[in-house]
């Protein structure tokens, strides 16, 4: 299963850019922000955006979106990401791209939002790497290109971006636009699994109980399917119960403690 940065799209409105360096008004803006300080928030980002400042107009989208310090106004929000995007905001723009691949509002349109996401990647962001890879592996919106896409899934995957690194894995695999190679995807899927992605954690279980890309290790596969069996695979859940029965009570023990006592790792980005 792939993992589509479509699919984190409502999650990456909540975010807040934090690039508007020497804007002193959106620079206050975000740390009233952080301070949870909506009202203050809400002034400085608008006195930015009176002078058309591209950052303070993707963050009081964001605001507008969130219904913070403001009332919630989705149109309100997508008309300042427009505003932004169209001064080169890279953040903006890919959720624009977003929008036209989901048809959030608008008629679905895959060349549109692959306009918005190359827009969003020429700037190094790494969600519109990872959405512009998605739709050369699929071709949706350009033409189908598996080099294309492992060379911006890599882009983005080298930010440390979970999804990314799993679809990355994926094409590794499967040997789609790369040679193929299990000993690289597995070291791909172990980053993602380490950020706490369940799918990437359910293939790191797979792939140490078949050996692929790694010497068979049972009782890795029997930590790493725990640790997914926790986020509902259900996959995990049969395999972990499986191999359960592969290690002795000590094993068993401390792999539990392990898996119990287990916080993600985020990486650090490029």
């Amino acid at each position: 299963m792939k993992i589509l940065s479509m699919r984190f799209g409502a999650g990456a409105l909540l975010f807040f850019g934090a690039s508007a360096f020497g804007l002193a008004d959106t620079a206050a803006g975000v740390q009233a922000l952080k301070n949870h300080d909506y009202a203050t928030a809400v002034r400085e980002f608008k006195a930015g955006v009176a002078r058309g400042e591209a950052d303070a107009e993707f963050n009081l989208g964001i605001m507008y979106a969130r219904g913070l310090g403001v009332e919630k106004d989705i149109a309100q929000a997508w008309d300042l990401f427009q505003r932004a995007a169209a001064q080169g905001n890279a953040e903006a723009q890919f959720r624009l791209g977003v929008r036209s691949a989901e048809g959030w509002g608008v008629q679905q349109d895959f060349v549109e939002a692959s306009k918005w996401y190359l827009a969003s990647a020429n700037q190094g962001d790494t969600l519109g790497e990872n959405g512009l890879a998605q739709l050369y592996e699929e071709g949706f919106g350009v033409e189908q290109d598996y080099k294309m896409a492992v060379h911006y899934y890599t882009l983005s995957a080298q930010s440390g971006y979970a999804p990314a690194e799993y679809n990355l894995a994926q094409l590794l695999e499967k040997g789609k636009g790369v040679k193929k190679d299990d000993a690289q995807a597995f070291q791909w899927y172990k980053k993602a699994a380490y950020q706490g992605l369940a799918s990437a954690q359910e293939k790191l279980s797979e792939m140490y109980a078949k050996g692929q890309g790694v010497e068979a290790n049972a009782q890795q596969a029997y930590f790493w399917s725990t640790l997914a069996a926790k986020q509902q695979q259900k996959n995990a859940e049969r395999r972990a119960a499986a191999l359960a029965s592969k290690l002795n009570a000590e094993d068993l023990a401390r792999s539990n403690k392990l898996a119990a006592e287990w916080k993600p790792v985020l990486a650090a980005a490029k």
